[in-house]
């Protein structure tokens, strides 16, 4: 019974999309160009399918409902694109991070080494130099788990420059 009730629904929602898709697709493409639009309407059906049970019966009220599906993705890839925009101008106000290939501290190296996920956290806390909460929202944790992750992080990059160094230590007593 439920699955005939679900294939009712994809067949419903299919015969909306070959009726609606046009529509949608000129009304997106009145606001941006073709690759950009195809995207927007593919997320704006995306969302129809999500909420597919709140969709309206008729075909024209669906349509008018799917254009305002597709006019909030635009308005928030717009606002996406304003936030990346701001991001590139202030990355741009910032000295680019020092060079580290010729560091006599190791630091490179040594950070080679450890993980990706290490390699970020002390990018963000020292390269960026954002706070810890910032952090977190770039990597989508708590303040208190970046924290915990730096902390981490430092002292395996710790181990890391003892390690190099006394390699260094060795190579040259040879």
């Amino acid at each position: 019974m439920e699955s005939e009730a679900q294939a009712d629904e994809a067949d419903r929602f299919d015969r909306l999309y070959r009726a609606t898709y046009r529509r949608v697709l000129a009304f997106v493409l009145r606001q941006v160009p073709e690759p950009a639009a195809q995207d927007v309407v593919s997320e704006a059906y995306t969302v129809a399918w999500r909420k597919r049970r709140q969709l309206p019966e008729e075909e024209h009220e669906a349509a008018l409902w799917l254009m305002g599906v597709a006019r909030r993705v635009l308005a928030n890839q717009t606002r996406s694109q304003r936030r990346w925009a701001r991001l590139l101008l202030r990355a741009a106000e910032h000295p680019p991070p020092p060079v580290v290939v010729a560091d006599d501290s190791g630091i490179g190296p040594a950070l080679t080494t450890l993980s990706a996920a290490d390699q970020e956290v002390l990018r963000l806390a020292y390269w960026d130099d954002l706070p810890h909460r910032d952090i977190g929202v770039v990597l989508g944790v708590s303040a208190a788990a970046v924290a915990t992750r730096l902390s981490r992080a430092r002292e395996r990059l710790r181990v890391a420059l003892d390690t190099l160094r006394n390699e260094e230590k060795t190579h040259a007593d040879v």
